[in-house]
């Protein structure tokens, strides 16, 4: 593979690599919140505050996702629902360069886009 090729396949792995997922779990009363639990390895950005690595915890409710650490709240963002193709296996972040642009969660058929 030429060095074109690795300069589109290698933001694509690290975007995938990025999290590694724990363990998910529906947590809210009203079915409308969703959480998990991931494991961050390199430093990302969510809303324009730096997330170092580490375990979070992600809540998603009908408008943003929270990030917490150790039980404190480090990032929120606005969010919007969107539909997934497969359940994913996995709860993981996906990334465009360090920026947090989706969060997917293990066996669910929506994922959210983080805006602005």
């Amino acid at each position: 593979m030429g060095r074109r090729g690795w300069n589109l396949v290698v933001p694509i792995i690290v975007a995938l690599l990025v999290a590694m997922p724990l363990a998910a779990r529906d947590a809210a009363k009203n079915g409308k919140t969703t959480t998990a639990e991931v494991e961050i390895i390199n430093a990302v950005t969510l809303a324009g505050k730096q997330l170092k690595p580490g375990t979070y915890r992600v809540t998603a409710d009908d408008s943003k996702v929270t990030l917490a650490m150790n039980g404190k709240v480090v990032a929120e963002a606005p969010a919007e629902w969107k539909d997934e193709t497969i359940k994913p296996i996995y709860s993981n972040i996906v990334t465009t360069g360090d920026q947090v642009k989706e969060i997917h969660f293990n066996g669910k058929m929506r994922y959210v886009a983080i805006g602005g």
